[in-house]
């Protein structure tokens, strides 16, 4: 066994044992279904971000969260009065099994289709096990998305960006939504996670060495970008759950901030830096 094989083999089993103490305790879990501007609403739960948007001919999801907390996800678009049948896309931020989760169950019920880059769609293709280790739970994707595209669909304008990085086909996205009478931008940056750029990561699924590098690429090229709502892909990315709760306790709409986009990737961009120095140093460990 190589020596990225076995550190694979520790992350793995801590990977498995923080899953099975999140899921065990149902409260650690679920939270009360949101809104966070008007036709824009929090459907996730306490470690993985969905968001439903509304439009003039059905609903539209980003990301299905993980296989299993599915469940959480009908019950939460149910509590809002949206019916699951009603979801028409499910618009995938990347190829990992704790965003794609429910897909293939809403388009085996309703039909709803699912997209994905086409960057993310043929890395599940040619390495699927880089997606999930069960090739039931891989998505049926219906649609391939290029970058710098425009989602069109019910009167709903998404523009999709390439941000590679945490996978091959990373995609972050960009809409306009109004909240008291006035239009924001919100903004999801599609994935962020630096576990999967780690040098014995890489080494062992045949990834780019280079992939910390193109994150630092991607944010550089975000930064840019004016967000006044910023989304997670994960709820401390924007402090989805922190927001929330200063929401219910103070009232008005503490997602409405200007700051958070940017302050985020900053705080990303020196995480990833360290990434590329320890990927250095542990290179000259293992040459």
């Amino acid at each position: 066994m190589t020596w990225y094989e076995e550190y694979m083999r520790d992350y793995r089993a801590r990977g498995a044992e923080a899953a099975k103490e999140f899921y065990a305790a149902p409260s650690t879990k679920a939270i009360a279904p949101f809104r966070i501007a008007d036709d824009l609403y929090y459907v996730g739960d306490r470690k993985v971000c969905v968001h439903l948007l509304r439009t003039d001919e059905g609903l539209i999801l980003f990301d299905a969260g993980y296989p299993q907390a599915k469940h959480l996800l009908w019950e939460s678009i149910i509590r809002l009065g949206f019916d699951p049948a009603d979801v028409r896309w499910i618009i995938l931020t990347h190829g990992h099994s704790d965003h794609f989760g429910a897909s293939n169950e809403f388009r085996s019920l309703y039909g709803t289709k699912v997209a994905i880059s086409a960057a993310d769609a043929a890395a599940i293709r040619e390495r699927p096990e880089r997606a999930s280790a069960n090739p039931l739970l891989l998505p049926v994707i219906d649609r391939e998305l290029q970058d710098g595209e425009i989602f069109s669909f019910g009167g709903r304008e998404i523009r999709c960006e390439l941000t590679p990085g945490h996978t091959l086909g990373v995609m972050s996205f960009f809409m306009d939504v109004t909240d008291g009478g006035k239009t924001y931008r919100a903004g999801l940056l599609g994935g962020v996670g630096h576990n999967q750029v780690a040098l014995p990561y890489l080494l062992y699924y045949g990834l780019p060495l280079d992939m910390p590098q193109r994150m630092l690429a991607s944010l550089d090229r975000m930064e840019k970008e004016s967000v006044q709502i910023h989304l997670g892909n994960h709820p401390a990315n924007n402090h989805t759950l922190e927001k929330r709760e200063r929401q219910l306790r103070e009232g008005g709409n503490p997602f409405i901030d200007p700051e958070s986009w940017c302050s985020f990737i900053r705080e990303t961009r020196e995480i990833f830096r360290k990434v590329i120095e320890n990927n250095a140093e542990l290179a000259k460990q293992h040459p």
